[in-house]
């Protein structure tokens, strides 16, 4: 007993003797089912006791569910919208505000507000925002747990953990001496995976592992959305979206096989994800508080994924290489962090391309009075993107100058922050986190805070309540995005009639200064365990968002009208159009309020279940439905030759904010049962209900009329049922029989692919 209560003073060195009351009146199995938890207040502790939402997914619980990826993992866990775009790829939130909180471009799988770490590494792109899990050099068999934190965390980690964080703890070698574990699988589809885990450990004090992993996904339909039609095609029957002239003298457009061969944009229509991936993790302890931990990995994938500017289709191939190294160390007191990344994300449509360098350190100085602990840290980030659309010299559409130039923009920042918690007896705990950031691109300083406060009434109940701000942090693209485009706008006369084709030239570029979204968040939670194998835990959230940011789209329009002898209207002469797109603020808010539940229960040693739960109501409120607003209309005199001039200057906004794209609910259940000690069988489902994709191309947008058109396509409610059985073979090897998507096709991402069902065999080998 007295080792067992050493292990749980482990987890809370800030414990006082009277907090100790708590543990001492715990039995010997409920001690040692302790989940422990690191991400919701930066130091180990009960998960019980984590004054935020948080959520673990333990590697048992991953093995069981027979899921093939990481963000399938999430699927898992409370409050994540998580999308599966084409086969292997996907897009995850947090609780949602989905759309609102992105730039225009909502068909994207880059979810702006939700950080997500390595071991602490974050690993936000920061180039349009949002995380490309396809690029991950880890893969399933490297990881310890997943830890997620629902709701603003900016305090606590930085920019961008707006409506929560995703934690990915890897893991090491745990056994003395050798380690080895294997994994592969092989389905229809051509779908295949495999990894190993290669560790060494002497004595608990040095540990060097060595990790692989490959994965190959291919598509269910070789099909592509077609924007035009509204339908999906096969690929050499794509149109343009948006039509760029080809030759301004002659005012021929591309067309779309034109545009393709220009860029070189092929397809490889079979494939939807390759990856493979490879990690070196060394850790050493020096002496009880004081060890370092190294890990370096690089990954190569291939997937099909939504893109952006493309002007055809919804999809495009995505080639990406990159490197890290990170590095941590603990002494005594401080800790200290430094990470390194560098790679390209290259896509078929070349103007979308980038290269990227990375640099993101970090320093702390941990205090620990008799019932008050502080938390000192500053940090210094460094992102340098090499893009064709960022330059000087503005990308054409119309001319296609991808090319990469020696011209990286850089986007640095330099942040302190101050965690303090105060312990005042067994029962009553207080968390007050604050952090500033200031961005070299943006004079404004960002300022993140959270106030946490848990009651433990019981060793069995504990209530909290959170109040925590946080906003995201400016990106290359929103910023310094710099291109433009001519296309042929068709124009009628007065009797509408007789065509007049008008060239328009649109200047589209990003803009520093601005302000970022900004989520405010009030949160009570009542955690129960309502008895030695059963546990609840109701959370009520409500929060509102500000801050949006989008182009606003300025035209000016010249009309030259010739009048009769009866001064009536008679024809247009010419007409004369430009535009400019800026990215700048909206001046609208949003709110969010919902609840969510999870239920767990162990009926025994065999038999264990869980059913969660999140329902959301989003509202926009400011929101003016007409786009499209005339600021000025001037109007000049009759000239001799009955000619007048009239000019028009226009505001349009093209970005479709909706309250629908977020679905009003998420959830599912986990169910598993291990019949013997060979036998296990377990099934899970994920539900989600209605969601509404709407898209603008708001290029194209030239009179009021078009500025009214949206593209609209409903993703229906479905329930995604997924069932695994394994069989132990001996000691060392496992068998398993996996299927995903049980209950048939669909689609969980606008625009994109069809998702179908997933057989699997596969063995698990370890020693």
């Amino acid at each position: 007993m007295y080792i067992l209560l050493l292990m749980v003073y482990s987890i809370a060195p800030q414990a006082t003797g009277q907090e100790n009351e708590i543990y001492s009146e715990m039995s010997l199995d409920e001690l040692l089912n302790i989940d422990v938890v690191v991400t919701a207040s930066k130091k180990p502790e009960d998960l019980f006791d984590a004054p935020l939402s948080v959520t673990i997914i333990n590697k048992e619980e991953i093995n069981n569910s027979g899921v093939t990826s990481i963000p399938e993992a999430l699927r898992l866990s409370p409050g994540l919208i998580v999308r599966e775009i084409a086969p292997g790829n996907y897009d995850v939130h947090i609780r949602g505000y989905d759309d609102i909180t992105k730039s225009p471009y909502i068909n994207l799988p880059y979810n702006t507000t939700t950080l997500v770490m390595i071991d602490n590494r974050i690993v936000h792109n920061y180039f349009s925002g949002g995380t490309l899990w396809e690029t991950f050099p880890i893969d399933l068999n490297d990881i310890e747990q997943i830890e997620i934190v629902r709701g603003p965390a900016a305090a606590l980690y930085g920019p961008n953990a707006v409506t929560g964080v995703i934690n990915i703890i890897t893991i090491r070698a745990s056994k003395q001496g050798m380690s080895v574990s294997a994994h592969g699988s092989a389905g229809n589809n051509l779908a295949k995976t495999a990894s190993t885990n290669i560790g060494y450990n002497w004595n608990d004090k040095t540990k060097l592992t060595f990790t692989g992993n490959f994965s190959q996904r291919h598509r269910f339909k070789e099909e592509y959305f077609n924007y035009i039609t509204n339908s999906y095609t096969q690929l050499e029957d794509l149109t343009m979206t948006l039509a760029p002239i080809k030759d301004k003298n002659t005012g021929d457009i591309w067309t779309y096989k034109e545009f393709q061969k220009k860029l070189g944009a092929y397809y490889d229509k079979d494939l939807s994800l390759s990856r493979m991936g490879g990690n070196i993790f060394f850790y050493h302890r020096f002496s009880g508080n004081s060890d370092i931990d190294i890990a370096m990995g690089a990954q190569k994938s291939q997937s099909l994924n939504a893109g952006f500017l493309n002007l055809a289709t919804a999809l495009s191939q995505i080639n990406s290489e990159s490197f890290y190294l990170n590095s941590r160390m603990n002494w005594k007191n401080f800790n200290a962090q430094i990470d390194i990344t560098s790679g390209q994300d290259l896509s078929n449509y070349k103007f979308n391309s980038y290269k990227f360098k990375n640099i993101d350190a970090n320093l702390e100085y941990y205090r620990q009075f008799s019932e008050f602990s502080v938390r000192y840290g500053i940090s210094y980030k460094r992102s340098s993107y090499n893009s064709p659309v960022t330059y000087e010299e503005p990308f054409s559409f119309n001319s296609l100058n991808y090319q990469f130039k020696d011209e990286p923009r850089n986007n640095s920042s330099f942040s302190t922050s101050l965690l303090t918690e105060w312990k005042p007896n067994s029962k009553l705990r207080f968390i007050g986190a604050i952090r500033m950031d200031k961005f070299n691109i943006n004079k404004n300083y960002s300022i993140n805070h959270e106030i946490a406060s848990t009651y433990r009434i019981n060793k069995n109940n504990l209530v909290r309540f959170t109040y925590s701000r946080s906003n995201r942090s400016p990106f290359i693209f929103e910023t310094y995005l710099n291109c433009n485009i001519s296309v042929n706008n068709i124009h009628l006369s007065e009797n509408n009639k007789i065509p007049i084709v008008v060239p328009v030239g649109i200047d589209i570029y990003g803009k520093k200064d601005l302000k970022y979204p900004t989520i405010t968040n009030q949160e009570i939670c009542w955690r129960t365990k309502l008895s030695s194998n059963m546990s609840l835990e109701v959370e009520i959230f409500n929060s509102w968002v500000t801050n949006f940011v989008s182009p606003n789209t300025y035209r000016h329009e010249a009309i030259l009208q010739k009048f009769n002898q009866f001064g009536e209207a008679d024809s247009i002469i010419s007409v004369k159009a430009g535009a400019e797109s800026v990215f700048e603020n909206q001046n609208f808010s949003a709110q969010q309020f919902g609840a969510g539940l999870n239920f767990s229960i162990k009926l025994s040693d065999k038999f264990n279940a869980e059913i969660h739960g999140n329902y959301q109501k989003t509202k926009i409120s400011g929101k003016n439905d007409e786009n499209f607003t005339a600021t000025k209309v001037h109007i000049g005199n009759i000239t001799p030759d009955n000619t007048i001039l009239t000019e028009i200057d226009s505001e349009m906004n093209a970005s479709h904010w909706s309250d629908k794209l977020t679905p009003a609910f998420v959830g599912g259940f986990i169910l598993n049962y291990k019949y013997n000690d060979r036998w296990n069988f377990s099934t899970d489902a994920y539900i989600y209900t209605n969601q509404e994709f709407s898209n603008y191309d708001y290029y194209s947008i030239i009179n009021k009329d078009e500025g009214k058109k949206i593209l609209q396509m409903d993703i229906k409610s479905n329930m995604i049922l997924n069932a695994k059985s394994s069989y132990r073979i001996n000691k060392n090897l496992t068998s398993y029989i996996s299927l995903r998507n049980i209950l048939g096709s669909h689609r969980e991402f606008g625009y994109a692919d069809q998702i179908g069902t997933l057989y699997l065999i596969g063995i698990n080998w370890e020693m």
